[in-house]
């Protein structure tokens, strides 16, 4: 009453003032006293509920607002993803051939191939998804860790929020990150692309003959296969790479900065970049641009019908060494980030041998050639173009 009233803190409002107002009050009727304060909580319960639903509505606006943004902002994501992966997949297939080039559409293991990877076309909008869900609670965690450290700085560093709202925007910008990852490994270059170069034909019910038609129609569709797995693979490191921004420099190897996470990157550039990476192998060891290899027999045997067998048969085997190649190049780089992680059982010499020994099984004609060459026996055999 004091703080409320100042007037009545003095002696004379005390002993005059206050008894005569409560003297009044008591003076009047009872049911005019009931009617004078029904009244004022009526007016007062009116005022409240204005007031709440002023809130109420505001507040509904401002979430249906929100809610709305949201929804069209994921709209756009999910469409642009959706649309990005699906060029991508119908890249992959049209520029390697996948379908089969035996007998396309009529159930043959290439189609099988096939089938795997237009069946995985949404994989990647998954991936991206996962990332702008965990974008979305990074950035969330970063605000709570502000609040945490504005309220008590010596508890909860700066560091902590920083490094979240770093990771949240990094996974938010996902197709600019692995557009940088790639980049960071070609420099934006382009170079030759996984070809095939099947000489002469093979006819017949041998066994030789199975195997020319079984690697003429599986070595494409396993090409775009290695590629669709070179892309979602490269996707998921770089998601794990982000990731690991929020760790810290006692975690090693993986934390921020170390070189296993460096080399999580890395490893993302290579798996986008498997077909323009290999070019680079193979114009650095045989100054070439593609990779087709075709047999030529130096001294024909009959000039006709055993000519073709032979060099179908030859191909054949270079076909399938072509894709032993291939996995042997991708392998090499995981025991290469294997290394960097500090993990025992990976060596450096076991990674340099994978990458370089597919290198030279992918382009084992021309290896074989220069070894023919070396040793002056070209005018003799077979050789490769």
């Amino acid at each position: 009453m004091k703080k409320l009233f100042p007037m009545f803190n003095n002696a004379l409002s005390r002993k005059f003032v206050i008894p005569a107002l409560f003297g009044g009050l008591a003076m009047m009727p009872s049911t005019a006293h009931a009617s004078g304060l029904s009244g004022f909580s009526s007016w007062i319960s009116g005022i409240l509920s204005s007031a709440a639903s002023v809130v109420t509505g505001l507040i509904g606006s401002v979430i249906s607002s929100v809610s709305t943004a949201i929804a069209g902002f994921f709209a756009g994501v999910s469409s642009f993803i959706n649309g990005a992966v699906s060029g991508f997949f119908s890249w992959l297939s049209g520029s390697l051939g996948c379908g089969g080039m035996v007998n396309s559409g009529g159930g043959t293991v290439g189609d099988v191939i096939c089938n795997v990877i237009n069946s995985s076309d949404s994989l990647g909008g998954m991936v991206s998804g996962v990332a702008y869900m965990m974008g979305m609670i990074m950035a969330v965690t970063a605000l709570i860790k502000l609040k945490d450290h504005v309220e008590s700085p010596s508890q909860h560093p700066i560091s902590a929020s920083l490094k979240r709202f770093v990771a949240g925007g990094a996974l938010f910008m996902l197709p600019t990150i692995t557009e940088a990852t790639e980049t960071m490994i070609t420099g934006g270059a382009t170079f030759g692309g996984m070809g095939t170069g099947v000489s002469g034909k093979a006819s017949g019910f041998g066994l030789d003959a199975m195997m020319v038609v079984l690697m003429v129609d599986i070595f494409k569709p396993m090409g775009a296969l290695f590629g669709a797995f070179g892309y979602l693979a490269g996707m998921v490191l770089t998601v794990i790479g982000i990731s690991r921004l929020l760790k810290t420099a006692q975690d090693g190897p993986s934390g921020p900065t170390g070189l296993g996470t460096i080399m999580t990157f890395v490893l993302a550039g290579v798996l986008f970049t498997l077909n323009d990476l290999m070019g680079a192998f193979t114009g650095s060891l045989f100054e070439m641009n593609t990779m087709e290899t075709s047999a030529v027999l130096m001294v024909p045997i009959d000039g006709g019908a055993v000519d073709d067998h032979v060099l179908a048969v030859i191909s054949s085997i270079l076909l399938f060494m072509m894709l032993v190649g291939w996995i042997s190049f991708i392998r090499g780089f995981f025991i290469l980030r294997d290394v960097a992680e500090g993990k025992g059982q990976a060596s450096l010499m076991a990674a340099i041998t994978h990458i370089f020994g597919g290198a030279l099984a992918v382009n084992l004609g021309p290896f074989m050639n220069a070894v023919q060459y070396t040793l002056g026996l070209d005018s003799y055999g077979v050789l490769f173009s």
